[in-house]
């Protein structure tokens, strides 16, 4: 932080300080321990460990072990959890896999079992979406929020998703309306926030949609049911239910006393800002420039690959 933005000053270093009611300060605690606790849950201390050492883990986690990254009773989960989900696999498909995690490459998998290299890759793709699959079957089913939290910081890296989700999400965040996504990211700290609680009520309680659609058109307002018919009558209930539950969490946040904030558009044009300082850009030739071509080409990436996969049919558009 630049000292002269700062206006309070503890052991040298400068800070800024708002001041917040005590709702609004309960309130963000609230929400920064429902945060901490979906990102941190202890899904894996609670799982039964089977007996045994490092001799049993791979050789990339006895490193991690010894150089202090990671402890053995969680290495051990984490290969208690693979041979869980490895347990659904093929046996052609756990024999690839497995020769690929002890370092092979394809082509000397290949080698190996007297197949074309592009029936390793065509099985290892397979394997991984089956894989993919089965992890996020169990985490719809348990409300797994520890799963969210996968999807997002692998999004956050590669702007990509298990299954595609980051296509589906994308679908459905462009088919509210601006005037509600303009709104809904008000009441949220990040961007970040915003796409997790949105991927979490599109994936979450699938078997209550059709309920909470009911419900909400019943004890909508006039006002919200013309708004409600007119911008989502016409869209699939996945959007429906995006849109209703991020209007409970807006109304669910109001009453704990929090205010609507400019922090996630703030948080946003701070990051690009100092982005385009290093590249001494101003900030609008950086998004032009840096920016937009860079996502616009993973995304349309991204939903050529959704297409292909989902249809067998290349997109030509």
């Amino acid at each position: 932080m630049r000292d002269e933005n700062a206006n309070v000053r503890i052991d040298g270093h400068g800070f800024i300080v708002i001041e917040v009611t005590e709702k609004e300060w309960e309130a963000l605690i609230e929400l920064d321990r429902i945060d901490y606790n979906n990102e941190h849950k202890y899904v894996r201390h609670t799982m039964p460990i089977p007996d045994g050492d490092e001799d049993n883990l791979t050789v990339k986690q006895q490193e991690q072990l010894h150089l202090g990254e990671t402890d053995i009773s969680t290495a051990t989960a984490e290969t208690f959890d693979k041979r869980q989900r490895f347990s659904k696999l093929s046996d052609n498909e756990k024999q690839v896999l497995a020769l690929l995690d002890e370092g092979s490459t394809q082509k000397e998998v290949s080698k190996e079992l007297g197949v074309t290299q592009g029936y390793v890759s065509m099985v290892k793709k397979q394997a991984k979406f089956n894989l993919d699959y089965s992890e996020y079957r169990s985490a719809v089913k348990s409300n797994d929020g520890e799963y969210i939290w996968k999807c997002w910081n692998l999004f956050s890296r590669k702007l990509a998703m298990p299954l595609f989700l980051d296509v589906e999400l994308e679908y459905v965040i462009s088919h509210l309306h601006s005037d509600d996504i303009a709104h809904f990211i008000h009441w949220y700290y990040s961007f970040g926030e915003f796409i997790r609680y949105s991927l979490t009520y599109y994936i979450y309680n699938e078997d209550k949609i059709k309920d909470e659609i009911t419900e909400y058109l019943y004890k909508a307002s006039d006002r919200e049911l013309a708004w409600f018919m007119k911008n989502y009558s016409d869209q699939p209930a996945l959007v429906q239910i995006v849109y209703i539950r991020l209007i409970d969490e807006f109304e669910r946040r109001r009453q704990n006393g929090l205010n609507s904030s400019k922090k996630a558009i703030e948080g946003l044009l701070t990051a690009v800002e100092k982005l385009a300082e290093k590249a001494n850009l101003p900030p609008e030739q950086f998004y032009a420039e840096r920016i937009y071509p860079i996502v616009a080409t993973i995304r349309n990436k991204r939903k050529r690959q959704f297409y292909l996969f989902y249809t067998g049919k290349k997109l030509t558009k």
